[in-house]
């Protein structure tokens, strides 16, 4: 059952990612500006930080 549960959630996952870069593909193109590219750095690092965490 809870495998089913799982299944589903993760599917309704990538229906909402899809949903969401789709969105973003029909947006207007804007240049990226340096504090663009340090919000993503700063959020790529706490990605990577919650990761190395999470291994045993």
């Amino acid at each position: 059952m809870r495998e089913l549960i799982r299944a589903d959630e993760k599917r309704k996952a990538e229906e909402r990612l899809e949903a969401l870069l789709l969105e973003g593909l029909r947006g207007e193109e804007t240049a990226l500006t340096r504090q663009d590219w340090q919000t993503i750095r700063q959020e790529a690092l706490a990605h990577v930080r919650k990761a190395r965490k999470s291994r045993p």
